[in-house]
C-alpha cells in the first residue's frame, strides 16, 4: 500500500537542461509573475555534461533563496539531485 500523503505532484514541470542562467532566470521570472502554479518541478540536471561542472542547480537554488521561495530536492524517482520541488 502506498501512502499518498508523501507523494509530490507538481502542477507544472519545466526542464531547464541546456539553458543558460540568463534564460533560466527569464523563465523562472515569468512563472513566478504569472502566479498560476503553487507547486512546480524544475529539472536542472546534475551538470554531468557540463565542461566546468554543474551551473544551473546552484544558480536556481540561489535564485529561489534570494526571493524567499521554498524548495527542496526532488525524490529520487522524480529526479533526485537533478530536480527541485518549488512551492510558490
Amino acid at each position: 500500500m502506498v501512502n499518498n500523503k508523501y507523494i509530490q505532484t507538481p502542477e507544472f514541470i519545466i526542464d531547464l537542461h541546456g539553458y543558460t542562467t540568463y534564460e533560466a532566470q527569464v523563465i523562472l521570472d515569468e512563472l513566478i509573475e504569472e502566479g498560476e502554479y503553487k507547486h512546480i518541478r524544475v529539472i536542472v540536471g546534475k551538470g554531468l555534461n557540463s565542461e566546468n561542472g554543474p551551473v544551473l542547480p546552484d544558480f536556481v537554488k540561489n535564485y529561489l533563496t534570494a526571493r524567499n521561495i521554498r524548495f527542496n530536492q526532488s525524490k529520487l524517482q522524480d529526479g533526485g539531485e537533478g530536480a527541485l520541488e518549488v512551492f510558490l
